[in-house]
């Protein structure tokens, strides 16, 4: 027997990076004007493999999850699915677009009056196995744009030296997989506490975004920024 169950979303707090930035020092961390990312599908999880799955939503839908709207923007993606009475859910997988959109930007003593700042075409395009976007530095009169950043590759010889060693540590710690170049990567999280639906439950998914201070960036060679985001904050609970 099958029970639909309802979506509300909210904001949260539970960490996961895609990356650790290996030149830790003078790194310069603010929060992004547009953190905007594209989910292709999301499944509920009966252990942490993910090998039995619940299918929540599969098309394409992209959020900007720095917005205060994106709450409800994904609410609106994920309609409705059903859950299996007597079965025990532990874990959510989501498969994710490994680019996004980005904006914002970020100053500190390293630059005297100028800032790191995204622009519509950077100096080097980010990839996912040589640099993040690389930017000349501007004046911190100049307004952000919209630009592109890659989900790096986790090996260190696969994902450039300016990432180093520590993508493959904090992918494994952290449940993310990424074949080398892919188009898309996948992340697994623990649900708060595991759910098991009754015939008398009438569960609701809450899944909740903090983007503060994901915004990074670092002087890597002379007057040129190199630009990345870590993820967002997420936190997701399944309850009555």
């Amino acid at each position: 027997m099958m029970k639909l169950i309802r979506l509300v979303i909210y904001v949260s707090f539970v960490h996961l990076f895609f990356i650790n930035y290996v030149y830790a020092d003078n790194v310069c961390t603010s929060t992004p004007a547009k953190y905007e990312v594209t989910m292709k599908k999301v499944e509920l999880c009966t252990s942490s493999a993910c090998t039995t799955t619940t299918v929540l939503a599969e098309k394409d839908g992209t959020f900007d999850i720095a917005s205060a709207s994106a709450g409800a923007d994904v609410g609106s993606w994920i309609t409705g699915y059903a859950l299996e009475i007597g079965t025990t859910y532990t874990h959510i997988k989501a498969t994710i677009n490994s680019t996004f959109t980005i904006k914002g930007t970020c100053s500190n003593g390293e630059h005297g009056l100028d800032s790191c700042t995204t622009i519509g075409t950077p100096t080097v395009a980010a990839s996912s196995g040589s640099s993040p976007a690389a930017t000349a530095e501007v004046a911190s009169s100049v307004a952000a744009a919209d630009m592109s950043w890659m989900v790096p590759n986790k090996a260190d010889g696969d994902n450039g030296a300016f990432y180093g060693s520590s993508v493959a540590t904090t992918f494994e710690a952290n449940g993310i997989t990424k074949v080398n170049d892919a188009a898309t990567f996948t992340w697994i999280g623990a649900l708060s506490s595991s759910y098991t639906p009754t015939a008398s439950s009438a569960p609701k998914i809450t899944i909740k975004f903090d983007v503060t201070n994901q915004f990074q960036h670092h002087l890597y060679s002379a007057d040129v920024c190199g630009i990345y985001v870590k993820p967002p904050t997420v936190g997701v609970t399944l309850t009555d």
